[in-house]
């Protein structure tokens, strides 16, 4: 279940990055095939880009350079493929689309890995900080309702231990937060 937040922003992430690949004609007129391989291959997107810059270029009637993109993309994933960019792709909740070579790939693989547990990590303290402010909020309306006038014996009393619940909630979660940040990643 802890996963479930970070496939769904996968999927989004691989969706804008799909979404978004085309060329314009402009682009497609004046591209420079080696450095759009480049740069793809410096942000770690998939091979099966290039059709889709292939398909976009071929409707204005521009032929893509398949030797000079790849050639560039390689280059490219030469920046991408290590520990520093896997740490960053990794904290940052990026999904990684197996586009390292062998060799190049568990060097990556070992910082991609660092990096998704403090971005998990990350996300854990913020929902619980969520949490907080929640219940917060929530004692604040109940400390209102409780001085309201007009207010019977029993409601008031059930205010008080709506409360009490809440404040118990406070702490469980003050408590779960400060053994999350005793257990935080260490970043090398």
């Amino acid at each position: 279940m802890k996963q479930l937040p970070l496939i769904v922003m996968s999927l989004v992430l691989t969706g804008l990055i799909i979404g978004c690949a085309t060329l314009s004609k402009d682009e497609c007129l004046q591209a420079d095939w080696y450095e759009i391989g480049y740069r793809d291959g410096s942000r770690g997107t998939p091979r099966s880009l290039f059709q889709k810059h292939f398909d976009a270029c071929l409707e204005h009637s521009v032929q893509a350079d398949r030797e000079s993109y790849f050639k560039g993309r390689e280059d490219g994933l030469s920046s991408f493929c290590t520990y520093d960019s896997g740490f960053s792709q990794g904290s940052a909740g990026k999904s990684y689309h197996h586009v390292c070579a062998p060799e190049l790939e568990s060097e990556f693989m070992a910082g991609y890995r660092k990096g998704i547990e403090v971005f998990e990590y990350n996300s854990q303290v913020a929902s619980l900080e969520n949490r907080l402010r929640n219940i917060e909020n929530q004692i604040q309306q109940k400390e209102s309702q409780l001085v309201s006038t007009g207010l019977d014996y029993k409601t008031r009393e059930k205010i008080r231990a709506e409360i009490r619940h809440l404040d118990l909630e406070y702490r469980d979660a003050v408590r779960e937060l400060r053994h999350l940040e005793k257990t935080k990643p260490i970043v090398q």
